[in-house]
């Protein structure tokens, strides 16, 4: 199976593929990133209510 995925990612053999679909692999540590910095950004809100939303849902 992997070497049948493989092949058709080197050597495609539809007609629609003239994507460069080599910005699949790119665009996964550009989505890293922007997770990263949306993540940092909820952190430096200060939001310190999960805790107590815990709290009270037990």
């Amino acid at each position: 199976m992997a070497t049948a995925a493989a092949e058709l990612v080197l050597e495609p053999q539809a007609t629609w593929w003239n994507a460069p679909w080599y910005l699949t692999g790119l665009s996964i540590p550009l989505w890293a990133l922007l997770r990263a910095r949306e993540k940092a950004a909820q952190q430096a809100d200060g939001d310190d209510d999960f805790p107590e939303q815990l709290e009270k849902a037990a």
